[in-house]
């Protein structure tokens, strides 16, 4: 197998971040392989030698997007251990603490904003790159969160309340993600830094914890 030069692998990191901002910004049809090729600064036959066309390259997209999220945010959910004896508030420590990464992910990461442009677009327009975002990454992830609320409240990881709780959750983080600008006016802050990515998290947790509490009430 043909060694990858750090020049060949930092041109195809370049497109790929290239990739990911003008097919979450414009859409994949709308987005010319010339374009991607000069925001990355690289040469257009540079897409077909490393992903082997425009197709190619949305999926490299993808799969970039499932490791990103996998290494700096869901690492824990990945590593959650067996659910067998698991304290409830155990569980609600770790969903917490996921809360917390996730959130400081969204607000602050540099990259969310190319990467929840490119996800977004896959949710509404769904392609093969919306499978490999929903294999890899949703559905495995979505997953365990639900085996981890069924730990914290006592129902089964595959109810329709559980589940829906935990899209609840994320759709509470995401917002602050895609409504970024009306947040920053409506609260009167010039940037999200790490205290405003804080309160932010805190107020989540705090939903969460009602959220459990309220479910394990009812079954009580």
């Amino acid at each position: 197998m043909k060694a990858i030069s750090d020049s060949d692998a930092g041109t195809r990191e370049a497109l790929i971040r290239a990739g990911l901002d003008l097919f979450g910004r414009h859409g994949f049809e709308a987005s010319s392989i010339r374009e991607v090729a000069r925001a990355a600064g690289a040469n257009s036959a540079g897409i077909a030698y490393h992903f082997g066309g425009k197709d190619g390259l949305r999926q490299a997209c993808a799969e970039a997007v499932v490791a990103t999220m996998k290494q700096r945010v869901f690492g824990a959910a990945a590593a959650m251990p067996p659910l067998d004896g698991l304290a409830p508030e155990m569980a609600v420590e770790m969903l917490l603490g996921i809360v917390g990464r996730v959130t400081a992910f969204a607000t602050q990461a540099q990259e969310s904003e190319r990467i929840a442009r490119f996800v977004l677009r896959e949710m509404m327009e769904p392609t093969s790159a919306f499978e490999t975002l929903y294999e890899g990454l949703v559905g495995p992830v979505h997953g365990r969160l639900c085996r981890l609320w069924a730990a914290a409240t006592g129902m089964e990881p595959e109810a329709e309340a559980t589940r829906l709780a935990v899209f609840a959750t994320i759709g509470q983080v995401l917002y602050f993600r895609l409504a970024r600008p009306a947040v920053m006016r409506r609260m009167g802050w010039s940037t999200i830094d790490q205290e405003q990515s804080a309160a932010i998290a805190g107020v989540i947790r705090a939903n969460v914890r009602a959220s459990i509490a309220g479910m394990r009430e009812n079954r009580s």
